[in-house]
């Protein structure tokens, strides 16, 4: 069967797209006090008004404008007081005509008051209020749904909750929440040479830096990661895996290693047995060997073994996945921001570069690419905070160019 082989990343995006149509997660309830992070997958609209009756917003003195009595002789007002109104007072009994009443914030409004006389405002003697400063009408109120009718939407689906969304739901009188079920990612490794870190290392070996950071990515993308024993650098052993592999109950399988050219690299050559490739090969720069297709039902993607392809491939092509099964936006956020150096680029391979983004002394953005940019060199990733993003063309940037950067943030790192 043939596939496409050393595609652009527009037409790799494409393919990626058109794979995942009609791919979606299931739902499950979730308490409010387990939801964060998680992706909401149904639209909330407010059951109640909030507030649900009309209260003070501030410590005072709730009156009725239209009840003052006479001020002709002295600019100080005077009134009786009535009995206080605390924030859990459950009545309204308690009317202003002639009087002020002692409310607190949050203190249920008494049915005929329309404006609140601040504390600080007031002077109390002899059990009686006086005070100058007359409030306008409303002031200081807050009317049954001033913050939210009922039915008015408040959260849209695809959001992801933050724990102020977690606040607004619980001020709703909401306990739980139907979110999306978190993709269900299988995460293997290849190579005879990967030693696990705390390990001894022979020479010839490496310790493994994909394992660990590409699950942590994975697990701050929103996602399940189950991580599957090192698979060797053998035909058989791979074949053997492949095979398992279709029997596990997953929405994504992620190979890293062993999609090159190499004497050893079997993942292209089983995935097309067994599976379906749908491409291999993308012009761009880290992750050139990145492989994507699907093993049975479930969509699979080979990432190169060095560890910044690992890192870009899966920020550049996985992240959108994960994006679409939780039916969020597929794009990514980009700025344009200066470059705070020259910058020079002589080939035509789409680029990732990885830089440092910060403020300059007049508050402006600009970026700076980060030391070495060898795929090897993880370094230069622990350094940076996002991707510069240089197309197909070449460039000879000079200091203060606009340019575009993908920033960290968005990929939960």
């Amino acid at each position: 069967m043939t596939y496409p082989k050393s595609i652009n990343h527009s037409q790799a995006a494409k393919l990626i797209k058109r794979e995942l149509e009609g791919s979606a997660l299931g739902t499950e309830l979730m308490p409010l006090n387990a939801a964060s992070g998680r992706i909401l997958a149904q639209p909330i609209t407010a059951p109640i008004d909030v507030p649900a009756f009309a209260c003070s917003r501030m410590d005072g003195f709730a009156i009725n404008l239209h009840h003052l009595p006479p001020n002709k002789q002295t600019s100080t007002y005077v009134l009786a007081l009535g009995e206080a109104i605390h924030a859990a007072a459950q009545s309204q009994s308690e009317w202003c005509v002639d009087r002020a009443i002692p409310i607190m914030t949050g203190g249920m409004l008494p049915s005929d008051a329309n404006a609140i006389v601040l504390k600080e405002h007031g002077t109390i003697k002899e059990n009686k209020l006086h005070f100058s400063d007359l409030p306008n009408k409303d002031q200081y109120i807050r009317t049954a749904g001033a913050d939210l009718k009922q039915g008015q939407m408040v959260i849209k689906s695809g959001q992801s909750l933050t724990v102020a969304h977690l606040g607004l739901l619980s001020s709703l009188g909401l306990s739980e929440v139907e979110v999306f079920k978190r993709p269900l990612v299988a995460l293997m490794m290849t190579g005879d040479e990967l030693v696990q870190p705390g390990s001894y290392c022979l020479p010839g070996q490496v310790y493994d830096a994909n394992k660990v950071m590409l699950s942590a990515l994975l697990t701050g993308m929103g996602c399940d990661v189950q991580v599957l024993d090192t698979l060797t650098d053998s035909e058989a052993a791979v074949t053997k895996r492949m095979a398992s592999l279709q029997q596990l109950n997953c929405d994504v399988i992620i190979s890293v290693g062993g999609v090159s050219m190499g004497d050893k690299d079997w993942i292209p050559s089983v995935l097309e047995e067994q599976g379906e490739v749908v491409f291999h090969k993308v012009r761009v720069k880290p992750g050139f060997p990145m492989i994507f297709g699907r093993l049975k039902n479930t969509l699979f993607y080979g990432l190169p073994g060095n560890p910044v392809s690992a890192y870009t491939t899966l920020c550049q092509y996985v992240f959108p996945l994960i994006r679409k099964l939780n039916k969020q936006s597929i794009h990514k956020l980009t700025w344009r921001v200066s470059l705070s150096h020259d910058l020079n680029k002589t080939h035509y391979r789409r680029e990732y570069l990885r830089g440092y983004y910060d403020t300059d002394s007049d508050g402006r953005i600009q970026v700076t690419v980060c030391g070495g940019q060898q795929s090897s060199r993880i370094e230069s990733l622990a350094g940076a905070n996002c991707f510069v993003v240089l197309d197909e063309s070449q460039y000879d940037l000079k200091t203060g160019a606009s340019i575009s950067i993908q920033p960290f943030l968005q990929f939960k790192t």
